[in-house]
């Protein structure tokens, strides 16, 4: 895939003038970049070689459920496929070693390259240690008709460098935020906690921006979901945050997982971008 020429030429000057700790804008600029090169690589080598070349050691995809990314790639041969995405939506924290990439996929086949392609988003956390290269850390995506967001402008940014700074933990907003939804419903959590500049993500949904789009979508429902944190890590910068979890009805079977990304804004801790991977029936 072309990289957008202004998203190359930010990548160039960003590699000639990089300084020893990247700045604000280099750190969305080159999270771009590397998101790009990621996808460059599977349309020209294959998915798998790319996952392969792009995934951090430990990172977990989720498949049905969350797997080791590099153990669950080796073990299967290349799908007869092009897979082809950009990054459309890119925030990264403030001390610039975690970030959210998120944008449109789009899928061919192969054998017959004429057939109608599929269609979907991709939510991918990066990090990358001091001095080190962007890894992809967590990826799933959603699946819906129609190519949403492919012509859209990138949206880079970087997460605010103040905030409030006495909303304590992400664990703890994970847990007024599964409170909520026990005892008033998944809309009142999502209208307590979401950002006003939200992003969305369900399957067979092109993605829902914004709060007011969240809170008329099917993921701001009346049912009282059951969420479960099960890990979570906030940047160094105090300013940036990813949550993962399972979900289910209350007293019943996981059901899905969860990604959610918080982002420190003057109120406290709200959600800025979240997804589901719900589970096959079994």
């Amino acid at each position: 895939m072309k990289r957008p020429a202004a998203l190359l030429a930010l990548a160039l000057a960003g590699c000639t003038t990089m300084p020893e700790a990247p700045s604000r804008s280099e750190a969305s600029a080159s999270l771009a970049a590397a998101e790009a090169a990621f996808a460059a690589q599977s349309v020209r080598e294959g998915m798998r070689a790319a996952f392969l070349a792009w995934l951090a050691p430990d990172a977990v995809l989720y498949r049905d459920g969350p797997v080791n990314g590099p153990a669950a790639v080796a073990a299967r041969p290349d799908p007869p496929i092009v897979l082809d995405w950009r990054p459309a939506f890119v925030e990264v924290a403030s001390s610039g070693e975690v970030g959210l990439s998120t944008g449109p996929w789009r899928m061919t086949s192969r054998a017959d390259p004429a057939a109608a392609p599929r269609h979907g988003q991709f939510f991918s956390i990066w990090k990358r240690p001091p001095g080190g290269p962007w890894r992809v850390q967590v990826d799933l995506g959603i699946s819906h008709p129609g190519g949403a967001l492919w012509d859209d402008p990138l949206q880079a940014g970087v997460a605010p460098s103040s905030g409030h700074r006495n909303a304590g933990s992400v664990a703890a907003a994970e847990e007024r935020f599964a409170r909520v939804a026990a005892e008033t419903g998944d809309a009142s959590a999502y209208s307590v906690h979401a950002s006003s500049s939200i992003r969305v993500y369900r399957e067979g949904h092109a993605p829902f921006l914004g709060r007011d789009a969240l809170l008329a979508s099917p993921a701001a429902r009346a049912a009282r979901t059951a969420w479960a944190l099960e890990a979570h890590e906030t940047s160094a910068a105090g300013d940036f945050a990813y949550a993962t979890g399972r979900l289910g009805p209350q007293g019943g079977a996981t059901a899905g997982h969860f990604v959610r990304v918080w982002r420190l804004e003057q109120g406290g801790w709200r959600i800025a971008a979240d997804i589901v991977n719900e589970l096959a029936p079994r």
